[in-house]
């Protein structure tokens, strides 16, 4: 009896280190045991009515910022798209959608493309068809969205961002194999499972050319079309890679760390990289199932040629939680959030540039 209860005990406390250990590991990967020091130089206003703004891209020339909207907490919300003034941020207005079926339209990731003639193609990602996902092409027309083409592939099983070169031709990320919310996806996250890629569509074909991401996020390419950036939230790294323009190919140069749930990028006119990213991934995950719960939201520029990483904003003040994106024009910057009914609208000051 004695040998048996010690044995046992020696399980017991076995278990009991092995599990202390996990728990503390994870506390540490995803930011819990990270105190969040709220800085920013600068000021921000605070514009609502446009839930869930999970992504948005700067027309730059137009002054005009698109965003990505839709209630995530409401799985039979129809979702809309935004067009923001600049310089009048209060004055933002939902642009009325074209025919796009019966189906619920779900928009995510989304970006912006210019070709020579001046014609604005905004692509987004739509999962109101799921488990078919797809990816419509509108062209901008005097404040108007025309739908010009949609896209679907077997490739695109769980597209989260968009990175356009072309009026056909695109790269997306699938965040993961595993449905959103189910314990196959929870497992994933706990075990920083690599399931996540990055598909180059060409205009008639979809491939693979990137893989091994723990939870791929945002994408984007620089604005010489040379370099391609991916962000892992779960991976919390920052991957470059030179792209072959011939044929969309990729050929990693570099990772950083980041140390923090990275979401979407954004290229601003000097060409240093905006992320939004979540600092804490269990308070994000709290926040998903709970409004009440804050979610600290906070903002990288990271220049991919000086490789200078800046921590531009941080906040837990719940003025906008679970920041997604972050866009800059001028001293300028946008940010937006997963879940609340809000975005930020950031002036920074000059000389912290």
């Amino acid at each position: 009896m004695n040998k048996t209860l010690g044995r046992s005990a020696l399980v017991f406390i076995i278990v009991l280190v092995i599990g202390s250990f996990f728990w503390w590991r994870t506390m540490l990967w995803t930011g819990q045991l990270r105190g969040v020091q709220a800085h920013f130089d600068g000021s921000c206003e605070v514009v609502t009515g446009i839930v869930g703004a999970e992504d948005l891209v700067i027309d730059r020339e137009n002054r005009l910022v698109y965003i990505s909207s839709h209630d995530r907490r409401n799985p039979k919300a129809q979702g809309s798209l935004w067009q923001m003034p600049v310089d009048d941020p209060a004055a933002a207005t939902m642009l009325k959608l074209p025919d796009l079926g019966e189906n619920l339209f779900a928009p995510h990731g989304l970006d912006l493309f210019i070709d020579n003639e001046g014609v604005r193609h905004l692509f987004v990602i739509d999962h109101g068809s799921n488990p078919k996902e797809l990816i419509h092409k509108f062209i901008v027309q005097d404040g108007q969205l025309v739908l010009q083409k949609t896209f679907s592939n077997s490739e695109f099983y769980s597209p989260n961002d968009i990175a356009a070169v072309g009026p056909k031709q695109f790269y997306i990320t699938n965040d993961s194999r595993t449905k959103t919310g189910s314990i196959a996806a929870t497992i994933e996250a706990v075990f920083r499972k690599k399931s996540g890629n990055v598909v180059w569509y060409d205009g008639q074909q979809a491939t693979e050319v990137a893989s091994g991401f723990s939870y791929a996020n945002g994408v984007a390419v620089s604005k010489d079309k040379q370099q391609l950036y991916v962000s892992a939230t779960i991976g919390q790294s920052l991957s470059v890679y030179n792209r072959d323009t011939t044929n969309g190919t990729l050929e990693q140069i570099d990772e950083i760390a980041l140390g923090s749930g990275l979401d979407n990028i954004d290229i601003a006119a000097d060409g240093s990289l905006w992320i939004g990213s979540h600092p804490r991934l269990l308070d994000f995950s709290a926040h998903a199932k709970d409004p009440a719960k804050l979610s600290p939201s906070q903002v990288f520029r990271v220049n991919i040629d000086k490789k200078t990483v800046k921590e531009v904003y941080l906040a837990a003040d719940g003025l906008l939680n679970a920041s997604s994106v972050a866009a800059s024009i001028d001293d300028i910057i946008f940010i937006g959030g997963v879940f609340d009914e809000a975005i930020l609208v950031c002036q920074q000051k000059k000389e912290d540039k």
